[in-house]
């Protein structure tokens, strides 16, 4: 310790103004990168809750809870049943089932579209949560334990969104290899997060 303050004695001016000169430019650096990011996350995560506060969430949330209470009488085994036949129904003509194309129902009464609706939220949520910006912490004093399970729901929902009988195989010969990431991958991550939260927003 003696020695290193003798040496540090030793220095003169020019080598400590350089010394502060490096100080200083980490610290430019740092801002430079640090400050764009975190506003730029700060922006997304604003518009997220601001998508949760907005009609086409809130629609999509009760079609959701209304599909599960009615149609699968709470029951999760009988989701994938249920959805394909909510499927079928609302895009009849595609699958031969109609002479015209259904058009009277609008994307925030199709229960396909507000589950993609709700599955993009909810993926944007994670990042958001695995991102040092924002942090999980956060997303839990913001949302609830209830959102975890609304997503034990929307998670059955995406198996049967998967199956055969809606994602039909449109591939040629010349075929890539199968994503194994699905969208439930993100999902099941921020109900991890979620389902530990408070029932009420901090």
């Amino acid at each position: 310790m003696l020695m290193l303050c003798c040496n540090f004695s030793r220095w003169g001016a020019s080598e400590t103004m350089a010394l502060i000169q490096i100080f200083l430019s980490v610290i430019s650096c740092f801002i430079a990168v640090y400050i764009p990011k975190k506003i730029a996350w700060e922006q997304r995560y604003s518009q997220l809750l601001a998508e949760y506060r907005g009609h086409d969430y809130a629609a999509a949330v009760m079609a959701l809870t209304m599909f599960f209470n009615k149609n699968c009488k709470n029951d999760v085994n009988s989701i994938e049943k249920e959805y394909i036949k909510i499927y079928k129904a609302q895009f009849k003509y595609q699958f031969g089932l109609g002479e015209k194309p259904l058009t009277s129902v609008q994307n925030d009464q199709n229960l396909h579209f507000q589950r993609r609706l709700l599955n993009q939220f909810y993926w944007d949520l994670d990042l958001c949560a695995r991102s040092l910006y924002i942090g999980k912490k956060r997303i839990q004093k913001d949302f609830t334990s209830k959102e975890a399970n609304m997503l034990k729901v929307l998670y059955y929902m995406n198996i049967a969104a998967e199956s055969d009988e809606i994602f039909m195989d449109i591939s040629t010969d010349d075929r890539l290899p199968p994503n194994p990431k699905s969208t439930n991958v993100r999902i099941k991550d921020i109900y991890e997060i979620l389902k530990d939260s408070k029932s009420y927003v901090q």
